[in-house]
């Protein structure tokens, strides 16, 4: 081949190179766009199914009559410390999306996502079993008194 085709083919090369190379940069924002809003959105719904917990179990422990008030203060220090937390979680992660003016990777944007997340995934399983700590312990207290069957019907138990 001749020296100019062979320039020819070199030229074309780098184009399709840089044609190819622009159009995965883009792609490779776009992913990283999408992996953000979706983690979010699955933190978002996270959060609120613990509220929803929290609200649920708040409302049947509070009308148990197994628990005394000083045990129902315990209990509401303890969901406030956890809300607490799950709001702390969430404000840090809104930090983050708002802060896309704040000069970090999108690697670090998404690991401070991430490890907020993890957070808030360790406040739902926190409440969790607290819950279920409560909900043994009206079960044993109703056991001694003999309306377990009260207490199962309360709380939706078969």
């Amino acid at each position: 081949m001749s020296k100019l085709r062979l320039t020819e083919i070199s030229e074309w090369t780098d184009k399709q190179r840089k044609l190819y190379g622009n159009y995965y940069d883009e792609l490779w924002k776009i992913k990283s766009v999408i992996s953000y809003y979706q983690r979010i959105k699955d933190l978002t719904i996270r959060q609120a199914q613990l509220v929803g917990e929290y609200q649920k179990a708040w409302g049947l422990f509070n009308s148990d009559k197994h628990f005394s008030a000083d045990e129902l203060g315990h209990m509401q220090e303890v969901y406030s410390g956890i809300l607490e937390s799950s709001v702390a979680n969430l404000d840090q992660i809104m930090l983050v999306i708002n802060s896309f003016k704040t000069q970090m990777t999108d690697e670090q944007r998404l690991e401070l996502i991430n490890a907020a997340g993890n957070r808030l995934e360790e406040n739902f399983t926190d409440l969790k079993q607290f819950n279920n700590q409560n909900l043994m312990l009206t079960l044993e207290r109703g056991k001694q008194q003999g309306d377990v069957n009260q207490i199962k019907a309360l709380y939706g138990i078969r």
